[in-house]
């Protein structure tokens, strides 16, 4: 079965009545329009940490959510309503991770060099690397279940997002979790040296 049979409100009227094939045409139609607007939105907003898939995902949602709210009496084409509402759904997007009181997506990934701390008169080097992830595992691991897999999962480059939705917690939460841990265990590594 392909899209070019039906036309978008054939397919919204067989997707209303819970025809899932349909639903999948729709989305195999209009997939390439979303993924070529998230593209566009991510050339302008990559700086901020978020990969493209991020941007793809904003854009699905948006598609979800324009095929519950389209309402054919109002005489707009379902093209034009799709389009309108995935680039207000990206806008909207693209204002939470560009505004630095809300953006928490730490564009940066923990190393070493991020944790441990050159003596002040410069007579110490780095701690030998095994010694390094024994003090840091050692401390990681007295805090809590949670707080432990926050830092584990953001130390092996997980996005603080990919983390909330593992964890199940919110994303400010990840985010105060992981600079707790981190902020404590530079004190602790300099105490050390």
């Amino acid at each position: 079965m392909s899209y070019k049979k039906y036309n978008d409100y054939e397919l919204i009227s067989m997707i209303r009545e819970n025809d899932e094939d349909s639903y999948n045409l729709l989305f195999q139609k209009y997939s390439p329009i979303i993924r070529k607007i998230a593209f566009d939105y991510y050339r302008s907003y990559s700086s901020y940490g978020y990969d493209l898939d991020d941007f793809i995902q904003e854009g699905y949602v948006a598609f979800q959510k324009s095929l519950n709210k389209y309402n054919e009496k109002k005489d707009v084409l379902f093209y034009t309503f799709v389009v309108l509402c995935i680039h207000r759904n990206l806008i909207s997007f693209c204002n939470c991770i560009s505004n630095d009181k809300k953006n928490i997506s730490d564009y940066y990934l923990v190393s070493l060099d991020d944790i441990i701390l050159r003596c002040d008169d410069n007579s110490c080097t780095y701690l030998d690397r095994m010694e390094n992830y024994k003090i840091i595992w050692d401390f990681v691991y007295h805090y809590s279940l949670e707080e432990t897999c926050v830092f584990e999962l953001r130390w092996n480059q997980f996005s603080f997002k990919e983390i909330s939705i593992l964890l199940d917690i919110p994303i400010r939460r990840c985010h105060g979790i992981f600079h707790k841990i981190l902020n404590n265990l530079r004190k602790e590594i300099q105490e050390v040296l």
